[in-house]
């Protein structure tokens, strides 16, 4: 009986370890092989944009003008087929309640909200963490380039998303091309 035991005891530290294992290298399979695609950032509610060691994104291609908006339904899961548009960020193609064909980029998400605007998107890889010490800086840094796109002053904020096999794994957020990770590095060399 102890022998049973002691095999239990061991498949469960294996299992306890393989589940966030597994996540991790299903996510570095994702940024190491997964597609990039330049999600442009929209402005956000300046009010609750920061929330814990996060920031909120919110992207431009979150809304789609579907044909026959009764079909979809709020949390619904469905399948986002990107492409990019004329200036290089992602942009909706399509969206589906079947996973496309593999040959096509896509990405699962679930529908937040149907209006008479379209259909309103939630995607997966919509928070970018941060070390603490740096969250409150890029907090204004990335709040403050989404309220000057606004203004046309130039500066374009962009989440780089790799996509594969319907999964997106987030891997910088961007200002004018600059991690917004090496802007805030920089803002606080400066303040020392």
């Amino acid at each position: 009986m102890k022998i049973y035991l002691a095999i239990l005891f061991v498949l469960m530290c294996v299992s306890q370890w393989y589940v966030p294992v597994a996540m991790i290298a299903e996510q570095e399979d994702i940024r190491n092989n997964g597609r990039a695609f330049r999600f442009k950032t929209a402005p956000v509610d300046p009010s609750d944009p920061f929330r814990g060691k996060y920031v909120t994104l919110d992207f431009e291609a979150e809304t789609f003008k579907a044909s026959d908006r009764r079909e979809w339904s709020r949390n619904q899961v469905v399948f986002v087929i990107l492409e990019e548009d004329r200036n290089g960020f992602a942009a909706v193609a399509d969206i589906t309640d079947v996973a496309p064909d593999a040959d096509v980029d896509y990405v699962k998400a679930e529908v937040s909200f149907v209006d008479q605007e379209g259909v309103r998107l939630r995607y997966p890889f919509d928070r970018f963490y941060l070390e603490e010490s740096k969250a409150s800086d890029a907090e204004k840094v990335y709040w403050e380039s989404n309220r000057n796109n606004q203004d046309d002053t130039g500066k374009i904020a962009y989440a780089v998303v790799r996509v594969k096999d319907g999964k997106g794994a987030l891997e910088d957020v961007r200002i004018n091309g600059r991690s917004i990770v090496d802007i805030v590095r920089e803002m606080k060399d400066g303040k020392d």
